[in-house]
């Protein structure tokens, strides 16, 4: 296969528990490139109630990455505070633009600060391999799953070596992020909580590490239930916001390169009003063309990103608080016994970052746990890391 194709003919795996098969994954191609985007100083801006602006910047990094790279199909993996991306070499140039792109929006209009980065795979691919496979979730969406350590391996140079920072000064910032929405309310938990977790097995090979997941799948699914019950979002729990603070992040990308605060709070009415029209449409049950409003929601549960794996493994789940302190506690004997690593943090709501292709049609929603999710989760992981 060609190299710039090699994600788009991966064969498509219709279960989950298929990505937990060695045989399932084949190598990241050696002239491809990492890509990594992480917001720097998250934890401080967490607390200053910040999570939904760092959690849109991510989405507007995927928005921007995909944009660039279109009509290709890559593997990418939304992470909370950022994201990461595979990418051809035929792509650099106009990635590295949309990440610079992404940087200036960061600083200019959401006051964060942006680590944005490209790693070529053959400079960690003998100590760090990266395998891929495809993950077909609903109609024409494929979700990519990854294993080994690359990613992680890339993540850990683009922080210690600026060498691999995508610079000012080195091109035009051109990023397009058509197609990111950040347009819903938090989404109370199905249950008790809405937990976001990440678990990394420590084992020696891919094949022990892959059959530890699969133990911790159904441990999860004998305390929590199966796919659908540990779902976070509920069809009546998705509700569509006209509250400024959760449409500006939007606003904001929309308006990139513009100024005016004048523009920028048309910007957010133009937002309401698309809602308002977006839940009629809902309400009403209307079918446009192929886009059936009514169903739009039960869609949306069927194309949420809430479990995921890239050598770690992630999933944002409603739990009750009694099965959730029996998992607790036996994720605490593991650590213990020098089996895993965890990070866990626990909210009362998800929320939802979206990449809508065709309105109605084609889109994929990001799910993190309010009020920190994923990134408190991964600082208490690293913290576990740094006691090895």
């Amino acid at each position: 296969m060609s190299s710039d194709q090699f994600y788009m003919q991966l064969p498509a795996l219709q279960h989950f528990a298929e990505v937990l098969d060695a045989s399932s994954y084949q190598e990241l191609p050696e002239d491809w490139l990492l890509v990594i985007t992480d917001v720097q100083g998250s934890t401080s801006a967490i607390a200053e109630g910040r999570y939904q602006d760092i959690n849109a910047l991510g989405g507007c990094t995927v928005a921007a990455v995909l944009n660039a790279v279109k009509p290709l199909d890559i593997p990418y993996i939304f992470g909370g505070d950022g994201a990461s991306f595979c990418i051809p070499p035929s792509c650099e140039q106009q990635v590295r633009q949309a990440l610079l792109g992404c940087v200036q929006l960061a600083e200019e209009s959401m006051n964060l600060k942006l680590r944005a980065g490209l790693v070529p795979y053959r400079d960690i691919k003998a100590s760090s391999p990266l395998l891929v496979c495809r993950y077909h979730r609903a109609g024409k969406l494929h979700q990519a799953i990854f294993a080994d350590e690359g990613l992680q391996r890339a993540d850990y140079l683009l922080k210690r070596d600026k060498t691999y920072h995508v610079q000012s000064g080195e091109g035009p910032a051109a990023a397009d992020f058509t197609g990111f929405e950040c347009r819903w309310q938090r989404v109370p938990s199905p249950r008790e909580v809405t937990v976001s977790l990440l678990v990394e097995v420590l084992a020696p090979s891919l094949e022990e590490k892959l059959e530890c997941y699969r133990d911790l799948l159904e441990r999860m699914q004998k305390l929590f239930g199966d796919e659908q019950t540990q779902q976070p979002l509920s069809i009546a729990g998705v509700r569509l916001s006209f509250d400024r603070d959760k449409l500006i992040s939007e606003a904001r990308a929309r308006r990139f390169g513009q100024s005016g605060s004048f523009a920028l709070g048309l910007e957010v009415w133009k937002l309401r009003l698309i809602n308002l029209i977006g839940w009629l449409l809902m309400s009403l049950k209307i079918r446009l063309g192929r886009a059936h409003w009514g169903d739009y929601k039960k869609d949306l549960l069927l194309r949420s990103d809430f479990r995921k794996f890239d050598g770690v493994f992630r999933s944002v789940f409603a739990a009750d608080n009694k099965a959730l302190k029996t998992f607790q506690a036996w994720l605490d004997q593991e650590q213990l016994a020098g089996r895993l690593n965890y990070g866990m943090h626990t909210s009362n709501a998800a929320q939802l970052t979206c990449l809508v292709s065709q309105a109605g049609i084609e889109h994929v929603h990001f799910v993190d746990g309010c009020d920190g999710g994923y990134a408190l989760a991964a600082a208490q992981l690293k913290q576990q890391q740094s006691k090895n």
